[in-house]
């Protein structure tokens, strides 16, 4: 029997339990596609831990050509599933290099969010230890708000492919095929490694106790609630929804960790505008955009900066028209307000009042073209007339 060289095996099998758990389950499922593509996967992990002898052999069993390295984002798994009535594929599947924008968050969401990354990545020393982990992550809160963008950020993270339910498909209007699609997708997911990502999660999980949905909903949310717990607690699971309240309380119990995602605050959206204008803002008009754009979610403002820099671009000006973006911050309000409408007193007013009253005379006096001491008077009169 030949022998082992000391440091042929550099190291310890608990750094890679996760995996070779998986595998186990897919051989006693039976499911070659999970036991092909976890074991894909493994040979990476092994591969980039230096284990280059063991990945080779791995590969070999595989039947897979031993000088061609496994990276850790392949995965098998086979196509994506599909509806069987419209034959539309039931998800979307995209390997995260790279994001357009980087979140922004609030500190205890970002820091609640990198401990999700980080128990995902330490799975294997946790389940060496016993207690395992649970990939279970629900965002919610208002659209725009950078729920989408999280998940796709966590992917990257993680080195997986994002895997994106479609709801058009997924739901199903044939009696039964919803629940059916459902498991397709659920099986797909465990069959490899992946992020399965849910959006607009209430379409999937609204409350039983809803009189106005039919039964074959509600069987719907019965089918979820069994599919999230047929997925097991390694496997990394991000749900997503702008309306929480309608969730059936029974799903909120499946996730492990939920953050609400809100509109960004005053800071936040000074480092968004900064993002998304660059160069196209003066620096000292950030602080004053930001105080003005108060309950603007983050996908609206991205929106907002690119249509200005789009006027900008074609009237070849280095800078945007900044009377032009506070036009379009009053049109998003609900009053639907015009910039272009407004006197020099009336958009001292606007200014005045989505301010709070945090913009000096000095800013204001800019923004409309005046003196400062027009600026005074009008500020005077607005008082007196309150």
């Amino acid at each position: 029997m030949a022998t082992r060289k000391k440091d042929e095996y550099k190291a310890p099998v608990r750094d890679f339990l996760s995996d070779i758990a998986k595998i186990v389950e897919g051989a006693l499922a039976p499911n070659p596609d999970r036991v092909r593509s976890y074991a894909e996967h493994l040979a990476g992990r092994l591969t980039e831990a230096g284990e280059v002898v063991a990945a080779r052999r791995l590969e070999r069993a595989l039947g897979r050509n031993s000088a061609r390295p496994v990276s850790l984002s392949q995965g098998g798994g086979g196509a994506l599933p599909v509806d069987s009535e419209s034959r539309m594929p039931l998800a979307d599947e995209e390997y995260v290099v790279e994001l357009e924008t980087t979140p922004v968050l609030p500190q205890y969401v970002k820091e609640g969010l990198d401990k999700f990354v980080s128990y995902i990545s330490a799975a294997d020393c946790f389940i060496a230890n016993g207690v395992g982990i649970s990939a279970s992550l629900l965002l919610y809160g208002p659209p725009g708000c950078g729920k989408t963008m999280a998940a796709r950020q966590i992917a990257q993270q993680l080195e997986l492919p994002l895997v994106t339910a479609r709801a058009d498909s997924l739901i199903s209007s044939y009696l039964g095929s919803t629940a059916k699609n459902l498991r397709l997708l659920f099986e797909h997911a465990i069959a490899r490694p992946c992020v399965l990502f849910l959006d607009e999660f209430d379409a999937l999980g609204k409350m039983r106790d809803d009189d106005r949905e039919l039964g074959e909903l509600k069987r719907v949310v019965i089918s979820l609630l069994q599919n999230i717990d047929a997925m097991g607690p390694e496997h990394v699971l991000i749900a997503a929804t702008n309306h929480e309240h309608l969730l059936d309380p029974a799903i909120w119990r499946r996730f492990a960790h939920k953050f609400k995602l809100d509109y960004p605050g005053p800071e936040d959206r000074e480092i968004l505008l900064s993002q998304f204008f660059g160069n196209f803002v003066e620096k000292r008009d950030l602080p004053v955009l930001a105080l003005l754009t108060e309950g603007i979610s983050g996908g609206e403002l991205l929106e907002m900066s690119r249509e200005a820099i789009r006027g900008a671009l074609l009237s070849s000006s280095p800078q945007i028209d900044l009377g032009g973006f506070l036009s379009s911050i009053g049109l998003s309000r609900p009053n639907g307000l015009a910039w272009h409408k407004l006197d020099s007193a009336g958009r001292l007013a606007a200014l005045h009042e989505a301010g709070h009253g945090g913009i000096t005379q000095a800013e204001l006096a800019r923004l409309v073209g005046k003196n400062q001491t027009y600026v005074s008077r009008v500020l005077k009169k607005i008082k007196h007339d309150q």
